[in-house]
């Protein structure tokens, strides 16, 4: 029993010697950033040195590590390109938002990939003449829907009657179908994904309880 104890009286010290060593080289570290006269002839930089070498090559090797994985980034075109279904609501394309510029950033990067991807959205509030046909490249349609009566600045739609939705798909299979989620199109392209077999990805852009909270008061 005693013999254990002095063991963990000694690892206990050793631990702690090495934190405070580790804190003294910290400190020299930031020191010597801020104070460049300070003498390397010190005895406290003499002191220090090896672990201030260490830190240095140990710094050097991980920012070494991050610029080689930057550049390992795989290119947009490595895989060949993909047919994709975006159903999407509220839109898009006739309003500035987060929400907007996110799927437009996705829009840039689909079309520098090479991938093929078919719109569907919904804009009840803007006069037909006046909504957009197409966003980089890519044919947008529009299908029939309503206001929204808690939020009346959005439009949604569950692609009925019309079903523009499988219209789109039959003229060019997807590889995968996104949908917009929360919303009423989701149940559409949940349709649409079971009844054709397409994968499906659903991507959650709103959380609903936090924002009723704040509109419902």
């Amino acid at each position: 029993v005693f013999e254990i104890s002095r063991i963990n009286r000694s690892i206990k010290h050793k631990q702690k010697m090495k934190i405070q060593s580790t804190a003294l080289a910290m400190t020299l570290a930031v020191a010597t950033a801020f104070s460049p006269s300070l003498p390397k002839s010190s005895p406290l930089m003499h002191e220090a040195s090896p672990l201030l070498s260490s830190s240095t090559t140990t710094t050097t090797t991980t920012l070494a590590a991050a610029a080689a994985a930057e550049e390992e980034v795989p290119p947009l075109k490595r895989n060949p390109p993909r047919n994709i279904a975006l159903l999407i609501e509220p839109t898009p394309f006739t309003h500035v938002s987060g929400y907007a510029n996110r799927f437009k950033e996705m829009l840039r990067y689909l079309s520098k990939a090479g991938d093929n991807v078919d719109i569907l959205t919904v804009d009840s509030k803007t006069p037909k003449e006046d909504l957009p046909k197409q966003s980089f490249g890519y044919d947008i349609e529009h299908t029939q829907g309503f206001v929204f009566p808690l939020y009346d600045h959005i439009s949604l739609t569950f692609d009925l009657p019309e079903m523009r939705g499988a219209k789109m798909m039959e003229r060019r299979r997807p590889d995968l179908i996104h949908v917009t989620s929360p919303g009423f199109l989701l149940f559409a392209g949940l349709f649409y994904a079971r009844v054709m077999r397409i994968p499906l990805l659903l991507s959650y852009h709103t959380h609903l309880p936090l924002y009723a909270r704040n509109y419902l008061k």
